[in-house]
């Protein structure tokens, strides 16, 4: 597939598009994703927002995330081998955890993980990774840790029908593995804390962890974390 011009367009802009299309019995390409859908149309690839108006705003103004991180993963990858760690679950859970009913709960949720230990790793510059930091970015810097190097998967539209023949651009495996290695870090810490924790961890899903509620266990959890140089809030 050639180069487009890419268009970032409203929400609503998606259905008007592929009824112009129909109307036009145009050729293209549609590609429906978490954040974003994109509709491939002529010379135009389209950029369509699957967010509140308030956050459409804020992917709009982040946008240029996108190409500070691939530029930052170009020259990490230069000077650096990846070695992924052990690969651990993405969430865990402790079947045998046992309450009395005087225990209280609590966790420890990381503040902007991924984006985190990709400053950590040297992935990701410290002007990048200051220029992501606003609340408002949260989820342009998630995208653009997550989308590099993945393969590409359109359906064609043909005589402005959707069909269900597809279309597959590769995706670059030494870009992806940045990725993979950002998400695998994050799970390793969480297994090490796990295994600190004992019979009184909970469970963990991605970047947070629940446990029994006592002094000697948020003092762990936490110079763990902060050992790690990881930011986090308690919760209670």
């Amino acid at each position: 597939m050639r180069k487009k011009v890419i268009k970032y367009t409203p929400s609503n802009a998606g259905s008007f598009l592929l009824k112009r299309m129909e109307s036009e019995a145009a050729d293209g390409l549609i590609k429906k994703g978490v954040f974003t859908d994109e509709i491939v149309w002529g010379s135009y690839s389209y950029i369509i927002p699957k967010l509140t108006k308030k956050k459409q705003a804020s992917f709009k103004k982040g946008m240029f995330l996108f190409g500070m991180v691939k530029k930052d993963v170009k020259v990490y990858l230069e000077n650096n081998t990846i070695r992924l760690p052990k690969r651990y679950g993405q969430i865990e859970f402790n079947e045998d955890v046992y309450f009395d009913e005087d225990d209280r709960i609590t966790g420890t949720d990381l503040n902007h993980a991924y984006w985190r230990i990709a400053f950590n790793l040297g992935i990701i510059t410290e002007k990048t990774y200051k220029r992501g930091l606003p609340d408002n970015f949260k989820e342009v810097r998630l995208a653009a840790l997550s989308t590099l190097g993945g393969k590409k998967k359109y359906n064609r539209i043909i005589g402005g029908i959707i069909t269900e023949d597809v279309f597959i651009i590769e995706g670059d495996e030494e870009l992806r593995e940045v990725y993979t290695l950002i998400r695998y870090t994050c799970y390793k810490f969480m297994t090490q804390v796990k295994k600190k924790l004992g019979k009184d961890f909970i469970c963990y899903k991605t970047d947070c962890i629940y446990y029994l509620d006592t002094e000697h266990n948020r003092k762990l959890v936490n110079e763990f974390f902060q050992e790690k140089d990881l930011l986090m809030k308690q919760l209670e």
